[in-house]
């Protein structure tokens, strides 16, 4: 796809389709792997955003566990999008959406709440991927069996739990699919004005919008 790597390149796609201004200019500071987290944390589950705010900063990290960035590695999405690595090519998204997302909000001086995170999180990664698969088969308009195929990895396999997390994650991958539908209902050539306008709508008044789709 590109000479860059996946990480630049999908910090260049998501300010580009938002419209975010370039606040972080090199993601790569940010990152720490299985060691750097140990140093801080202890022991971690999974790829998150570390953030700490004081009353001068807001301070933060992206954690990716070195098996995940192993596993992108030797399952390049960069080359092909598939069953062996949608799900970490997702987590690998979603991780840097929150960074991307919550360093813009700073920026603007916006307040952004844990599932107003999750849920532009959500959106972002099923439209990369299927941006992705779009340029795997050579195709502008993804067919809808692929656009299935990514919802169902990416936005419906939240199993029912217990915990704030897994509802929270639950709601926002519902309200996820509904905006999708939103979006896809446009014409092309609508939709980049609205991802702009969806980046700087608040929460409740995307939920308003979708409220009454199907």
């Amino acid at each position: 796809m590109s000479g860059r790597s996946l990480l630049t390149l999908l910090k260049s796609m998501i300010e580009r389709s938002y419209g975010m201004p370039p606040v972080i200019g090199d993601v790569t500071p940010f990152i720490i792997g299985d060691a750097g987290y140990a140093a801080l944390y202890g022991r971690a589950e999974g790829a998150r955003l570390l953030v700490r705010e004081t009353s001068a900063s807001l301070r933060v990290s992206l954690y990716y566990p070195d098996a995940l960035v192993r596993h992108l590695e030797r399952f390049n999405p960069m080359t092909a999008v598939g069953d062996d690595n949608i799900d970490a090519f997702g987590v690998f998204i979603e991780e840097l959406d929150h960074l991307l997302t919550l360093a813009s909000r700073a920026a603007e001086s916006r307040p952004v709440s844990r599932m107003e995170l999750e849920h532009h999180a959500m959106v972002t990664k099923y439209l990369v991927v299927v941006h992705f698969l779009g340029k795997q088969i050579g195709r502008r308009r993804v067919p809808d069996a692929l656009r299935h195929w990514a919802r169902h990895h990416l936005l419906e396999r939240y199993a029912p739990g217990e915990g704030e997390d897994s509802g929270r994650y639950r709601t926002a991958a519902k309200l996820a699919g509904r905006y999708l539908r939103y979006l896809e209902s446009l014409r092309d050539s609508e939709r980049p004005a609205e991802l702009r306008a969806y980046q700087r709508r608040p929460l409740v008044e995307t939920t308003r919008l979708v409220t009454n789709l199907n």
